[in-house]
């Protein structure tokens, strides 16, 4: 059945509350040591025929803790343990179990020896009755191919039946296995004392169930493991949440199981750009989270509910120390950070400037050329950094493309952390140039060419910011007609912030890297981000400190205003949304976003693709409680717009001027990467052209079939 199908039953009501399974937890030896509980899938299957008694026994006397068994319904309404619906595979009769009598089956006997008979549920309650038997509990998979209201209500006549032992009630024994969450409200009218676990391999499907309490979840371990699966693991931790994990007698997967921890990610600054940003960055979560200049926990910082170690871990004296790598060619930003008033929450040793200090000279192919000569002492800081990190989830780098060090020397990075750690998501904070006036490097459109060919080929997720958009926005909303580079880095740090929040004050989805990325890039190559946010507003601008009244529809409203993005598009008739994450903070309530998304799709506000989902995801976020805000409800909108093809090709056409005259060309011809010839210019425009082409064929119906077939899937993307 489709995943939409089944979700689209109702949830219970927020006030149902389930029973957890304590019971069900990893256990611990007598050296305090956390060792998984073996729960047999269908009992003793090497020796016996599955779900049966003798594979039952079998399973208990060779040490599992528990048993995990199939439910299925007789016509006349016994409930038989069985792993399929039909009679075919284990008793050889091409009859379904639905529709035969419960004498009809009784006497049957499995093909395979040693000859068992189909056993009822009560057999198996009847057995786990018995002295001695008191520490064993069975999860029982409630299978999909029957009436959903009658086998619950059977199954809660077949428990009644059964007196259980002296020492332990069955509600402490019996977990209730369902896969959809139609079953929910059964299990509450039947079973309320009971424990619930959804059961499933979709980790899409699975935050269905959180919104309930005390659900727990029985999941394929690989796809635990796979790329969203931390996502998940993430969500269902932040609500304390119990995971089983089907695998096998593995000693690593299982240690896996029990080590699973949380995610953290290691931010890297490259350029003056990228530190001048950072710098902002990280004073701002530092104001949010409580934490002092010397990166002491203020005394008034006592709420909790936050997650500081995504980003921050402590020190042997307790210090809040950001996972943050800073990284230029000459040293003047980085002198200011070390001089600043936040000198002390650095860890000294993730400092690096190269030692002759003399930059990259707004040449990509200097800063990428030098990445070579520092490549060694760089990754001696981030594979300590990695080492250090108990979970690490991947990279986030923030830099420039338009000038040397941030385009260049960040190209090289990408390039050998895709190589190091090829598992780990790489996100960028680009800034790219404005292209619609003329700037300050005359040879950025080179530089912004090669870098847009790394961000294709090595990134996960590119956030775009253009430095046209950031001044555009300042005038607008700040008042400033000239904005300074500190006000404009501002302006992407509060964005920085705003597009974390979900991931350092986490509710049920969201809350990691892989799942933000993973909801807003479909397929691997379209993975450029754009971003709006309201209200601006500046307490040191006078003009800037604008109060309004906000509401959840007047911020969900203005973030699709052209206006508010962050990226300089000339939109066309055909350029449309390929997804849209929105992040509310503040006082939001869920029926206000509703109605917000109603009153969206009425007014035909946001245009879709048209082979994919037309919806608006939402994600409600708490502000923090240190900083004071003058609005009530701010919002943050992570956007995948095909529109964004026309900053490329602005970019590309602008290059292909310069190209034509064979200007600037020879401080590139200097360096190694065009010892050569200009192949590399070449390359990049390629890929570049392809990038274009990419967003243009989204905007087509047949998108996912034309040309090579189906187009991957959201987890290439990971």
């Amino acid at each position: 059945m489709p995943i939409d199908k089944l979700a689209e039953q109702p949830l219970l009501s927020p006030s149902t509350h389930f029973p957890p399974a304590p019971w069900a937890k990893a256990i611990k030896d007598q050296y305090g040591r956390q060792l998984p509980q073996t729960i047999a899938h269908r009992g003793y299957k090497a020796a016996f025929p599955e779900n049966t008694m003798a594979a039952f026994d079998g399973a208990v006397k060779v040490g599992a803790h528990a048993l995990e068994t199939d439910v299925h319904l007789t016509k006349d309404g016994v409930v038989m343990l069985s792993h399929d619906g039909s009679m075919k595979r284990c008793f050889g009769r091409d009859e379904k179990l639905i529709d035969l009598n419960w004498d009809q089956i009784k006497d049957l006997e499995t093909v395979a020896e040693p000859k068992q008979h189909m056993p009822r549920l009560v057999d198996l309650l009847e057995y786990l009755a018995q002295p001695g038997k008191e520490h064993l509990w069975v999860l029982l998979d409630i299978k999909l191919d029957n009436n959903a209201d009658d086998i619950m209500r059977l199954i809660g006549e077949a428990i009644r039946s059964v007196p259980p032992a002296e020492t332990r009630a069955w509600k402490d024994r019996v977990v209730l296995g369902i896969w959809a969450t139609k079953f929910l409200p059964l299990c509450d009218e039947y079973l309320p004392e009971f424990p619930v676990s959804h059961i499933g391999f979709s980790t899409s499907y699975a935050p269905f169930f959180l919104p309930v309490p005390n659900v727990a979840f029985n999941m394929l371990q690989v796809i635990l493991m796979g790329p969203f699966g931390g996502s998940f693991i993430r969500k269902a931790k932040t609500l304390n949440r119990e995971i089983f994990a089907w695998t096998v007698n593995d000693e690593k997967k299982m240690r896996w199981c029990i080590r699973k921890e949380l995610d953290e990610i290691i931010t890297i600054q490259a350029g003056q750009c990228g530190n001048s940003v950072g710098s902002q960055f990280w004073q701002q979560l530092c104001q949010e989270h409580g934490i002092s200049q010397d990166g002491n926990l203020e005394d008034f910082a006592t709420e909790g509910g936050d997650r500081k170690d995504v980003f921050f871990y402590q020190s042997d004296d307790t210090r809040y120390i950001p996972r943050a790598i800073l990284l230029d060619l000459e040293p003047r930003v980085i002198n200011g950070i070390q001089t600043g008033a936040y000198k002390n929450i650095y860890n000294p040793e993730n400092f690096y400037v190269h030692k002759d200090g003399s930059g990259a000279g707004n040449i990509w192919a200097a800063g990428y050329a030098m990445g070579e000569s520092v490549y060694e002492d760089v990754m001696d800081i981030i594979d300590r950094e990695a080492d250090g990190s108990d979970s690490l989830e991947g990279f986030m780098m923030l830099h420039s493309i338009a000038g040397g060090t941030g385009s260049g020397l960040g190209s090289f990075l990408l390039e050998r952390l895709n190589d190091r750690f090829p598992k780990k998501l790489i996100q960028t904070y680009s800034v790219f140039p404005d292209t619609k006036n003329a700037g300050d490097v005359v040879v950025q459109p080179y530089n912004s060419l090669l870098s847009m060919r790394r961000l294709t080929q090595n990134a996960d997720s590119v956030v775009v910011l253009d430095n046209g958009a950031l001044s555009r926005i300042a005038a607008d909303r700040l008042h400033v007609q000239e904005p300074s580079f500190q006000q404009t880095n501002q302006l992407v740090s509060t964005v920085m912030c705003a597009s974390t929040t979900t991931l350092r004050y986490p509710g049920y989805m969201h809350n990691d890297l892989v799942g933000i990325v993973a909801s807003l890039i479909p397929t691997p190559r379209c993975h450029f981000l754009m971003t709006s946010y309201t209200p601006f507003t500046s307490d040191n601008i006078e003009q800037a400190k604008t109060v309004r009244k906000t509401t959840v529809l007047d911020v969900m409203r203005r973030l699709l205003q052209p206006k508010n993005r962050m990226v300089s598009t000339d939109l066309g008739r055909k350029n449309c949304y390929i997804s849209i994450l929105n992040i509310i903070q503040g006082e939001a309530d869920p029926t206000d976003v509703h109605k917000s998304l109603l009153r969206i799709r009425e007014r035909r506000l946001a245009t879709f693709i048209p082979w994919g989902p037309a919806s608006i995801q939402v994600a409600l976020t708490r502000k923090s409680p240190y900083v004071q805000s003058s609005h009530r409800v701010s919002g943050l909108m992570l956007a995948n717009h095909t529109g964004i093809a026309t900053l490329f090709k602005r970019i590309m056409l602008q290059y292909d001027r310069l190209r034509k005259r064979n200007a600037f060309l020879e401080q590139y011809k200097r360096e190694a990467p065009f010892a050569e010839g200009l192949g590399e210019f070449d390359e990049a425009r390629e890929v570049v052209q392809e990038l274009i082409s990419e967003y243009g064929d989204a905007e087509e119906p047949d998108y996912l079939t034309k040309e090579d077939g189906v187009k991957a899937g959201p987890e290439s993307a990971a």
